[in-house]
């Protein structure tokens, strides 16, 4: 199920009718660009929201405006009730972004006291900064060694250790999990829920759509630049399929007793159908053995994020 703006805590973002247009100048003509139009969300406490849509829809230009890296076109950008590109913003969140570039003959020790220094930390807070993001991250194998050696992984752990100095109360990520092995896929869910339930609002966009639906329900689906009503996700397929599978020949006993439903496969040996209740189970089943059917096994399907994220693709191309 994709939601928007769930009602749990206190609002920490805040985006009204944000748009963002770039002019490009090709042979002293100018070329507009709309890379937002009048988008309007908002991310609570303790909420993970997914930012979802295919490449170019926007995604990194809406983080890049919540962090108050560019500036917008039109509309107002908030953090903790401050503009975007305020100092009370800057220090109250994180920001990880999809490529991130560090000088190449410092370590990552180096690295993390610098953005330490940069946001004016004590000695002593800066240690204790360091050490967590040590631990949190197990960046123990290569906190010293120049970033000019690292993988990927090593690149993104960094990253997300610079965005989670000061315990920021808004942590921003643009495809975190990019060159992270499948343990460090789960260690950074983990790490993500348990600051979740800290309170921090976290926006992440990604592309690897199972892993997000194993840290919210809520999404913002961009195409072109705009926030596609979500209601769309749902109400262009079925929210859930019952697939039952049958003795030989329930198939044409099932295909006769279920004709006011929506069949989608019928064999021999099997079927899946629409449900919009899973109340209707029994019925079925019972329809079923009742008509001479021998059922060996019955299972659902509900929609997730991908079948949702297809939906809306396809319906747009």
């Amino acid at each position: 199920m994709i939601t928007q703006n769930a009602e749990n805590g206190m609002p920490v973002v805040e985006c009204r009718d944000l748009s963002k247009i770039y002019r490009k100048f090709l042979a002293k003509r100018a070329r507009a660009v709309s890379a937002l139009q009048q988008v309007s969300l908002s991310v609570n406490q303790g909420q993970i929201v997914g930012l979802i849509g295919p490449n170019g829809a926007g995604k990194s230009t809406l983080l890049n405006l919540i962090a108050g890296l560019i500036f917008p076109s039109k509309g107002q950008v908030t953090v903790c009730g401050c503009p975007a590109r305020s100092l009370d913003a800057h220090r109250s969140l994180g920001y990880m972004p999809e490529h991130p570039v560090f000088l190449g003959g410092y370590s990552a020790r180096a690295t993390l006291r610098y953005h330490c220094a940069m946001l004016k930390m004590s000695r002593s807070t800066a240690d204790q900064e360091l050490g967590r993001s040590v631990e949190q991250l197990q960046m123990q194998a290569f906190i010293d060694r120049p970033c000019a050696d690292f993988s990927q992984g090593m690149k993104q752990r960094l990253a997300l250790a610079v965005a989670l100095l000061g315990q920021p109360k808004l942590l921003l990520l643009d495809e975190p999990s990019n060159g992270l092995d499948p343990v460090g896929i789960i260690h950074l869910r983990d790490l993500l829920t348990g600051l979740r339930d800290a309170g921090c609002a976290i926006v992440v966009s990604s592309h690897r759509l199972g892993e997000l639906e194993k840290l919210t329900s809520d999404y913002v689906y961009l195409q072109h630049g705009r926030v596609v009503t979500l209601s769309e996700a749902t109400t262009a397929g079925p929210e859930t399929r019952l697939h039952i599978a049958l003795e030989s020949g329930g198939g044409k006993i099932a295909e006769t007793l279920l004709s006011a439903h929506e069949l989608f496969e019928v064999t021999e040996t099997g079927l899946n159908i629409a449900i919009q209740d899973t109340h209707e189970i029994p019925d079925i089943v019972t329809l079923l053995t009742s008509g001479g059917a021998r059922i060996t096994g019955v299972w659902l399907q509900k929609q997730d994020v991908e079948d949702a994220f297809l939906r809306l693709y396809e319906g747009d191309s």
